[in-house]
């Protein structure tokens, strides 16, 4: 979705460096762009789609991108037996379709992605694997409405099925166009949707924070620090902690329900039908006081790049509880029987 800038870049030379493999199809989905990628394709693209090296699919519908769903969309166009997922700022270097051919042909029980421990987010989502296993475990979890983790889960459901983990460690089939995080997210339903986020700083380890959307829902929640937090017990002192990730979400859950503002508050209901007040004050801040007269002050986020740095925390975080829950309960088939729907043209 609006990624024409990256995609006339990568998409000819990941034609070019690779037509040489005859048993190739490049699948290309328009998820409701709006920067001209059609007039792009149409103008520079067409000898390709005539000679069947590149199918390309438009869709209307989505008013935000969806990862999972706009992923499964284009993986379920592919006729190949084997879909490999690649994104739109990634080049795949040359002759990396005979690269992945011969992964498959030694490797009986293999799907092919990167070693996320050696190896930059930018390519954890190039994943190769048999369409067959695809099918197996219906494709991704559309579930996953933000950035992050749909490609860890996927890595996972596959390791349920027996299949082993091949490397693409080769930099040569690894290189991408650089960009921020602004851009990774602009187009999703959390960047649209949330109307305010603001902040209650506990200690050095743990934040509050409070996520107000337009759609009249709020999200409360405990923001841990992973590394500082108990950094006072004993245990520390001798242990040399290591966390996979930075940051988590105290037990796992939010606190949700709807919120609605008065002149000089905001009213927040959660989903058992208790109430929270809390007070605007002139310099955009929230007070939240007890009938113990504890007082709690939320202040209101503005600039930009923590703006980013919430809204990133808040899809990263929402999609890794349910891949923790799809790895712990051994889920292997998500979607039910529906999944990667949408009218293409």
């Amino acid at each position: 979705m609006n990624r024409l800038h990256h995609i006339r870049e990568t998409l000819p030379k990941n034609i070019t460096d690779n037509i040489s493999y005859k048993n190739l199809e490049f699948v290309v989905l328009n998820y409701n762009s709006k920067d001209g990628l059609d007039e792009w394709i149409n103008a520079e693209m067409s000898g390709y789609i005539q000679q069947g090296i590149l199918k390309y699919f438009t869709t209307k519908e989505p008013n935000s991108f969806l990862r999972s769903h706009s992923k499964n969309v284009a993986a379920k166009q592919a006729t190949g037996d084997i879909i490999c997922n690649v994104d739109a700022d990634n080049f795949i270097g040359n002759g990396f379709a005979q690269y992945v051919n011969n992964v498959f042909c030694n490797n009986q029980n293999c799907y092919a992605a990167v070693d996320r421990k050696k190896t930059s987010a930018d390519f954890y989502g190039r994943i190769c694997l048999r369409k067959e296993d695809f099918w197996k475990i219906n494709g991704y979890d559309e579930s996953m409405v933000g950035y992050g983790f749909e490609d860890y889960d996927l890595w996972n459901r596959l390791e349920m099925i027996g299949r082993k983990a091949f490397y693409i460690d080769d930099p040569k089939y690894l290189k991408s166009v650089e960009h921020g995080d602004d851009e990774r997210i602009e187009n999703e339903s959390n960047t649209k949707d949330i109307f305010k986020i603001y902040i209650h700083y506990l200690n050095h380890a743990v934040s509050e924070l409070l996520y107000l959307f337009k759609n009249k829902k709020f999200y409360l929640g405990k923001v841990v620090i992973n590394k500082l937090y108990n950094s006072e017990s004993i245990d520390n002192l001798f242990q040399n902690k290591n966390f996979e990730h930075y940051n988590s979400l105290l037990n796992n859950s939010w606190l949700q329900g709807e919120w609605k503002k008065t002149p000089d508050k905001i009213i927040l209901e959660d989903e058992s039908g208790c109430t929270i007040e809390l007070v605007l004050t002139d310099k955009k801040s929230l007070i939240k006081k007890t009938k113990h007269r504890t007082i709690t002050e939320y202040f209101e986020i503005e600039k930009k790049s923590q703006l980013s740095e919430l809204i990133m925390f808040f899809s990263q975080i929402n999609n890794r509880i349910i891949m923790e829950k799809n790895k712990k309960h051994k889920i292997i088939k998500v979607n039910g029987d529906s999944f990667g729907n949408a009218s293409l043209i």
